[in-house]
């Protein structure tokens, strides 16, 4: 509660040095162009105010959201330089108001493009982030079961066996395609069985199932292989 309100008392700073300054050094008594070049000054520093609304970077993301803020400092700044320059000029020499406004709503209607496709961009990223944090999940899940009911297999011949599943696993693709869903599936099918019939203590049909997870393991990287490559 107490940082939210020190926000909004550095947000409320600007706003205020600002609109003393404006109507103490100029007045109320204002043209139309000293006006526009006000509003897009504020509509600038919203802009840079309201930044952070689309910059709710997870762990590992941050990144994404340095250019947004970036580019809303950069136009904030822009547009207090050309809206000053423009009230100052009408000041001594009064001006259309034709060109500030079409100057100064071409920056904002950039800036708005630009952040919106940052936001696009940054969504689709994330969503890839995600999915490939699943992936790693899912394969090092596997593979650590794996590992886990191997320590519970005493013969050495079955051990080595397990642990080649267990390094072929582990260093397996992290990458998934909707394409290898089934081979996914039987992969885990088998990883599971083989990881219940050693925790169960059923070893007569060890060798088979050991096999069938290499099999999965096969079915699961030439599905992969295809959709990668289709």
């Amino acid at each position: 509660m107490k940082a939210n309100i020190i926000k909004i008392v550095i947000g409320l700073i600007f706003l205020i040095v600002f609109n003393v300054l404006f109507f103490l050094l100029g007045g109320t008594e204002r043209s139309d162009t000293e006006w526009v070049c006000y509003g897009f000054i504020h509509a600038a520093y919203l802009c840079l105010l309201v930044t952070p609304l689309f910059c709710n970077a997870g762990k590992g993301e941050t990144v994404l959201s340095a250019s947004m803020y970036l580019r809303a400092l950069f136009y904030f700044f822009t547009e207090l330089v050309i809206g000053i320059g423009f009230i100052w000029y009408d000041s001594y020499n009064p001006i259309p108001i034709v060109w500030p406004a079409i100057i100064q709503g071409i920056l904002l209607a950039v800036f708005l493009i630009l952040q919106l496709m940052s936001v696009l961009a940054n969504d689709a990223t994330k969503a890839s982030l995600a999915k490939q944090r699943q992936e790693r999940v899912y394969i090092r899940s596997l593979a650590e079961n794996l590992k886990e009911a191997m320590r519970q297999v005493n013969d050495p011949a079955l051990r080595k066996q397990i642990a080649n599943c267990y390094e072929s696993l582990r260093n397996s693709s992290l990458e998934s395609f909707p394409e290898a869903a089934a081979a996914e599936m039987e992969l885990e099918g088998a990883v599971n069985t083989l990881c219940s019939a050693i925790e169960i203590g059923d070893m007569s049909k060890l060798t088979q199932q050991i096999q069938n997870v290499q099999v999965a393991m096969r079915h699961r990287n030439q599905a992969i292989r295809m959709a990668r490559y289709s």
